[in-house]
């Protein structure tokens, strides 16, 4: 009977072994949503029509698709939905900025006034870096009240062109000189888009179909230049006024440009910021630049084009963005091994406070395993 009891003994080892691991031939995908369930339920019981998330680990990602990617037909998000993924434009162009910095072409100490002449009031004494992290004192456009004007009005496709989003900042009032404190402006990305534009003498979405989209196989990732979002996508909804929320899918992307009119799938997101900080887009000396922090009087902290984030498992680096409809948050470990991207099709600015946290709970659930 000894021989038998052994073979038991291994057997219940093996029984045991894969409680704790998870269910046996249970694939990554799988297993995560089982620990990212509650938290979903919570987001989606609060209003939230749909949710992708994605986690990777060395490369192996496992996403997954909650609610509906539309209301009105109750069709179901899926894991390849596109989504507008807003700031998180502003990591691309900061990319795009620093291979043109490793190519010689510009320096990150250029002023403004060297490549766009006249655009910004006292733009020889705002740096290229001072745009890219936030501390040139140049108004949001989005605080000015004409910005938003015509499309409140209900011409959603109306366009503003780059250099009208500019004047629209730079007709506020200064909030301080260069430098001196970090203060979050769009103005500043569209600015460094257009002065991309100069450099390289070309598009900025040709600059980064060359640079970052076709060399990453990002397929699902394009800077678009009408309204409607190309392949499979999750449509937008966003409360304007009183519930329920409105569909905003076909929105003027000029809004945003070079500061947030990215579309992409979570997934090329996710794999975007893989490459940044393992080193495929920049020299390790330029990633440094990249990572190298400026922190402003109100305690905001923010890079080139990226931002470290505080998780319960550590602290990672990436970017959130919002665009009307939409909310993106996507992060990954300093040495890019570990990816979390959160994707819903719904306006943070239509959300509940209660909402949010739920929101900001989940995204940490995605970049730490409740095993950790």
């Amino acid at each position: 009977m000894k021989a038998p009891l052994r073979l038991l003994a291994l057997l219940l080892a093996v029984v045991l072994s894969a409680a704790a691991c998870g269910v046996e031939g249970e694939s990554p995908a799988e297993s995560r949503r089982k620990e990212l369930q509650q938290d979903v339920d919570t987001v989606l019981a609060a209003g939230v029509p749909g949710a992708v998330v994605v986690t990777a680990d060395q490369g192996e990602q496992a996403a997954n698709a909650w609610g509906v990617g539309d209301v009105a037909s109750r069709a179901p998000m899926k894991v390849d939905d596109r989504f507008r993924i807003g700031s998180l434009a502003k990591s691309y162009v900061a990319v795009v900025v620093l291979q043109l910095v490793g190519e010689r072409k510009m320096t990150l100490d250029d002023t403004v006034e060297r490549w766009l002449p006249g655009l910004v009031p006292e733009g020889g004494r705002i740096t290229v870096r001072q745009l890219l992290n936030h501390s040139s004192g140049i108004p949001n456009y989005e605080e000015n009240p004409r910005y938003l004007a015509p499309y409140l009005a209900g011409n959603v496709t109306h366009v503003t062109t780059p250099r009208q989003l500019v004047e629209l900042g730079t007709s506020l009032p200064r909030k301080f000189q260069p430098g001196t404190d970090v203060s979050y402006s769009n103005t500043n990305y569209t600015v460094a888009g257009l002065i991309i534009e100069k450099v390289a003498g070309t598009s900025l979405a040709t600059q980064f179909d060359r640079r970052i989209f076709d060399p990453l196989d990002l397929d699902a990732t394009y800077l678009p230049t009408g309204p409607d979002i190309d392949g499979p996508h999750a449509h937008g909804y966003f409360v304007l006024g009183k519930p329920p929320a409105a569909d905003v899918t076909r929105f003027s992307p000029s809004i945003a440009w070079a500061g947030g009119g990215i579309i992409a799938s979570s997934s090329n997101v996710s794999s975007f910021y893989r490459a940044l900080l393992t080193g495929r887009l920049l020299t390790p000396a330029l990633l440094k630049e990249m990572t190298t922090t400026v922190t402003g009087r109100s305690g905001v902290t923010y890079g080139l084009g990226i931002v470290p984030r505080r998780f319960s498992c550590g602290t990672w680096w990436g970017h959130s963005g919002n665009f009307p409809g939409y909310l993106v948050e996507s992060y990954a470990t300093a040495d890019g091994q570990r990816q979390a991207t959160v994707a819903m099709n719904y306006d943070p600015n239509s959300m509940h406070q209660k909402t949010k946290d739920a929101v900001g709970k989940l995204t940490d659930a995605a970049a730490c395993p409740k095993k950790e």
